[in-house]
């Protein structure tokens, strides 16, 4: 007599393969969430008015904060040659971004009058050709932590 033979059943885990990437993703994702949320404001310069990395705004390593009460060229191209010296970058480095933060008075003001300021800060940048800023992009923003004539840079410098 001939034995018959039971086909034997086996587990098929494929269905499981969309849960199993989907899981992964959402892992990856808990991740990188936690390592953005606290990355500290680094930056060196003058402080002229406390912690000025946290009012620009910037994770940047190589950032450059500066505070200024008024636009004077000479001053900003000396504040970069003796942050491109300090922290031994080419003497080629060009500033990469800049963000321009304008204090306002959150009493009398809008926060757009401190935009403003930054903008007019941009501009004088502009008008006085400053070599370190040719080609550089630029990003306004204002804070009410900053005196009302008060203007913040915060740049990136790159080596050409």
């Amino acid at each position: 007599m001939r034995k018959v033979r039971h086909r034997r059943e086996e587990e098929d885990s494929t269905h499981q393969g969309g849960w199993l990437f989907a899981d992964s993703f959402l892992a990856l994702m808990v991740i990188f969430l936690a390592t953005i949320s606290f990355v500290p404001s680094l930056g060196g310069g003058l402080t002229g008015t406390g912690n000025i990395g946290n009012i620009a705004g910037g994770n940047y390593v190589k950032g450059l904060n500066i505070a200024y009460d008024k636009f004077d060229a000479a001053q900003i191209t000396k504040d970069i040659d003796s942050f491109i010296a300090g922290e031994k970058l080419p003497r080629s480095s060009k500033v990469l971004f800049a963000k321009i933060v304008g204090g306002y008075s959150a009493k009398t003001e809008s926060e757009n009058e401190g935009k403003f300021r930054a903008l007019l800060f941009s501009a004088e940048i502009t008008k006085a050709q400053i070599a370190y800023f040719d080609g550089a992009k630029i990003d306004l923003g204002a804070s009410n932590l900053l005196k009302a004539n008060q203007i913040v840079l915060r740049l990136t410098l790159s080596p050409q």
